[in-house]
């Protein structure tokens, strides 16, 4: 089981549940996720077990409550830059670019935000969350295409969306791996591949 026992409804449960979470973010950020476990986030929170329990049946079900929030802020940025028009291939590099390096920004604005990037590509229980979202951001991608002037249709073009998402994400984890360094040249090159995916010319 890897959701939410129950979600609080009261100020106060709403107040504990926020509690655990805002202290698993720390915990992620400190000690990344080799040393996250459920007792050092109630000890780090100076709560009980009880408590944590209450809400969540495991530290699975915690990291995929942050996970979820954390693909939805990432997401966001794609929601966030609609396209109404055909792009050039330059306009496209530059917009595409653009959005890596917003949802770089927003990943480390993310408390505990790069440990969760690890979590949800390593850890088996939450792989359902990355995937889905990527999943519905390639769907939104694919509508928008039409418009872009890009062409394919149904699995072909979809695959294509799919493609351009994952290489995204691939190019941030691996940013801060390196500690960043070429992050320009990263994000150009991973801009320009998007637009060879989509064979924009």
């Amino acid at each position: 089981m890897t959701t939410p026992k129950q979600r609080p409804r009261q100020a106060r449960s709403q107040a504990t549940f926020e509690r655990l979470l805002e202290t698993a973010q720390a915990l992620l950020e400190a000690s990344g996720i080799e040393g996250f476990n459920s007792n050092a986030v109630v000890e780090r929170a100076g709560m009980t077990p009880p408590a944590f329990y209450r809400y969540f049946p495991n530290k699975h079900a915690l990291l995929q409550e942050l996970g979820q929030r954390f693909m939805t802020i990432q997401n966001q940025i794609i929601l966030d830059t609609p396209i109404d028009r055909r792009l050039a291939k330059n306009e496209f590099i530059a917009v595409s670019k653009k959005m890596l390096e917003r949802t770089v920004q927003v990943t480390k604005d993310f408390r505990g935000g790069y440990a969760l990037l690890v979590s949800l590509r390593a850890i088996p229980e939450l792989r359902p969350v990355r995937l889905q979202s990527h999943e519905q951001m390639a769907a939104v991608l694919t509508e928008r295409a039409p418009v872009m002037g890009i062409e394919g249709v149904g699995d072909h073009l979809m695959a294509k969306s799919r493609l351009v998402i994952e290489t995204g994400y691939a190019a941030v984890e691996m940013l801060f791996e390196t500690g960043f360094r070429n992050q320009g040249v990263i994000l150009d090159a991973t801009a320009r591949a998007n637009a060879a995916i989509f064979e924009i010319e």
